[in-house]
């Protein structure tokens, strides 16, 4: 801990799974004057209940301790993540802090909307309490502003760690996913696509979180095996090598605010198959650096494969795209710069 820090930055484990975790560990790799503070990391419910409370105490010792404390900078999702979190705005506001909430899902307005009148007014409450509101893309700053109109909106995009382009030889293609094994992730809809996947060199790989069980018996049920391959979540050296080594990368989600899956897939090069939602049009773009086809339709998905794994040209065109949009807009480098901006901002 750094004891005369400005700049609390709290957020889940940077080992556990997920997107915000990732982005976590590359802010902790960046910044020398700012502390971190894990809130939740990965296990059952009850360890999850015991550490948030060991957190807390960890916390207010923190903000008791550290006289210069001024700003505290929290990573949130929807659910059990923002109740978790709005504790934590509360106590901030309380000492006098200045309280950035850095909201990551682009599916916040349904979880306003969703939830009960008072649910509603306490959602609206944290926000307007929060000195600073961060999103990841225009469209979600559109969706928030209905529900807090005095907010103060900031696009900040996810960052990425941009390194050497690496020249792919493979014959054989191989289309990847990474993420959460579920349906609002577009797996069903992968598996879909494969049915309609004639080429013999293509094989889709999914790694990801969830119930890969469930999804490999449902591969071998529809004779897929040779078409694909699924396991469970995968980190480190062995992701980095697994997108490297791939050809295309899929997400054809249903809802999305940012996906590092999406930026990891760029900075190695890889045209991508995704879905116009959250934040990915700011990031894919139609026939520059990849296809964006409709949630659900597996169709396309199934065409947009086979069109870029049978074109080597319009797949290294649209890979080498990829990298230069990471380069100028995702890059840890440039997300850094604006966020130290932010924080001389807040502190005046």
């Amino acid at each position: 801990m750094k004891n005369n820090s400005k700049i609390l930055m709290i957020g889940p484990d940077p080992d556990s799974f997920g997107g915000i975790s990732s982005v976590i560990k590359l802010y902790q790799g960046s910044f020398d004057d700012v502390m971190f503070l894990s809130s939740c990391k990965n296990g059952n419910i009850i360890c999850k209940i015991l550490f948030f409370g060991y957190f807390l105490l960890k916390y207010l010792l923190i903000l008791f301790k550290n006289k210069s404390l001024r700003i505290i900078h929290i990573h949130v999702s929807t659910g059990a993540s923002f109740f978790r979190k709005s504790i934590v705005v509360n106590i901030a506001k309380l000492l006098n802090k200045k309280v950035i909430f850095n909201i990551h899902p682009a599916r916040f307005n349904e979880f306003y909307e969703n939830s009960h009148p008072l649910i509603k007014t306490h959602i609206k409450n944290i926000l307007d309490k929060s000195d600073l509101i961060l999103i990841l893309s225009e469209k979600i700053k559109i969706d928030l502003m209905n529900i807090c109109p005095d907010g103060n909106f900031k696009v900040l995009y996810n960052p990425i760690t941009i390194k050497e382009l690496k020249i792919k030889t493979s014959k054989d293609i191989k289309a990847l996913f990474l993420g959460k094994l579920c349906r609002n992730k577009g797996v069903y809809d992968i598996i879909e696509a494969a049915k309609q996947v004639k080429s013999d060199n293509i094989k889709i790989y999914l790694y990801g979180d969830g119930d890969y069980k469930h999804f490999q018996k449902l591969i071998e049920s529809n004779n897929l095996q040779d078409k694909m391959f699924i396991s469970g979540w995968i980190s480190g050296d062995k992701k980095e090598k697994i997108i490297e080594t791939s050809d295309i990368f899929v997400l054809p989600s249903y809802t999305e605010g940012l996906p590092i899956s999406i930026l990891e897939a760029m900075v190695n090069g890889l045209p991508i198959v995704a879905t116009p939602v959250g934040g990915i049009p700011e990031a894919v773009i139609d026939r520059v650096n990849g296809f964006l086809i409709e949630p659900g339709n597996y169709n396309a998905l199934a065409d947009k494969i086979e069109l870029l794994a049978n074109n080597k040209e319009l797949r290294n065109k649209m890979g080498q795209e990829s990298f230069n949009i990471a380069k100028e807009k995702f890059d840890i480098s440039v997300i850094v710069n604006q966020l130290k901006g932010i924080y001389e901002e807040l502190l005046g």
